[in-house]
């Protein structure tokens, strides 16, 4: 029977080299596509959006926040794409999309996580190659925010998560290539206006374990706990100034005793990350943030963003991103598109 070792070796390289600081702090965690920071904007403020993030994308950042998604538009698209190690494979790349609308009292959002992880060459004990085949992780989620007052938004989200890492056929017992579970997230959002401030506290990832073979070889999911702020500093007819700053904690610890991991919050393993957002006319954006995360990920992030809608007449926004992989790898790119209809 067939081994995949090319796709070991692939797996290793994408929790190991750095795909993201969470990726690292939970590392016995699996569902890794669930652990990408989203939206182009909070990626280049040292991947800090918990507090800040009221758009689309608070579906992955913070469901409280997400409560305040639709106050601009009635219905929003936001998009985004990144390579994930393009040192060492063009074909590992991560997309996602989500859709939000008003409804029932709040806001209503779709969103689809796709992380594709490349063709494999499957080889036997002796290094006979076999097959070619390819892998991927997808996650669905649906999520509701809703005000519980003015000033503060409350929300929840459930998700389905499946991985196909082989087919069957391939593996060394011919089962376990595939497996599949599923999260619910919640969080909170509090405005403080005499102090032009937001607080996000979010809960992401909370779900049974994902089984390929059995349960005592099951992976927990990379479930986290995060607490944000973002304030602003200086506002003008024609400019502002603003700083965001998340600390997460994974919600994975060891437990010696058992061998095994559990849900206990790891601040051996917390992150910090955080930056500064310069707005110029509504309609240009430059970020810059800092990083620190587990497994050597220490740097600066940065971007840029560009509203359109004063030159088009749409409610368009380009944004790009650039954020730190582990040591010794070029930083990664991350760009997003937002559209309001």
């Amino acid at each position: 029977m067939l081994r995949t070792s090319m796709l070991t070796l692939m797996l290793a390289a994408v929790a190991l080299l750095g795909l993201s600081g969470t990726a690292l702090a939970v590392s016995g965690a699996g569902a890794i596509a669930l652990e990408f920071p989203i939206g182009a904007r909070y990626n280049a403020l040292g991947e800090a959006g918990t507090a800040l993030s009221q758009d689309v994308t608070a579906m992955w950042w913070n469901p409280g926040a997400f409560a305040f998604a639709t106050d601009i538009s009635d219905k929003r698209l936001h998009i985004m794409q990144s390579k994930l190690v393009p040192d060492l494979a063009d074909d590992i790349a991560l997309y996602w999309a989500g859709y939000a609308t008003r409804a029932w009292g709040g806001s209503v959002g779709f969103n689809l996580t796709y992380l594709s992880m490349g063709e494999q060459q499957a080889t036997d004990d002796s290094g006979a190659e076999g097959k070619l085949f390819t892998s991927n992780m997808w996650a669905a989620g649906l999520t509701y925010g809703t005000r519980i007052s003015p000033n503060m938004g409350l929300g929840m989200g459930v998700k389905f998560f499946r991985d196909n890492l082989a087919p069957d056929d391939v593996t060394q017992d011919g089962r376990g290539g595939s497996g599949s579970t599923f999260a619910v997230d919640a969080g909170l959002l509090i405005k403080v206006p005499s102090l032009k401030s937001n607080i996000g506290v979010a809960i992401s990832n909370l779900g049974p374990n994902i089984t390929h073979v059995d349960a005592d070889q099951s992976d927990p999911l990379p479930r986290k706990f995060t607490v944000g702020i973002a304030r602003s500093i200086y506002a003008s007819d024609v400019m502002s100034l603003l700083f965001v700053s998340d600390v997460l904690t994974p919600l994975l610890s060891w437990d010696n005793g058992s061998q095994d991991y559990g849900i206990g919050l790891d601040f051996d393993e917390a992150e910090f990350g955080g930056g500064v957002e310069w707005e110029y006319d509504g309609s240009l954006f430059v970020r810059f943030g800092y990083k620190k995360g587990t497994g050597e990920i220490d740097g600066p992030t940065f971007g840029f963003g560009l509203q359109l809608g004063k030159w088009v007449g749409q409610n368009i926004e380009f944004s790009y991103a650039s954020v730190p992989q582990a040591q010794g790898l070029s930083d990664v790119n991350r760009i997003s598109f937002g559209y309001d209809f």
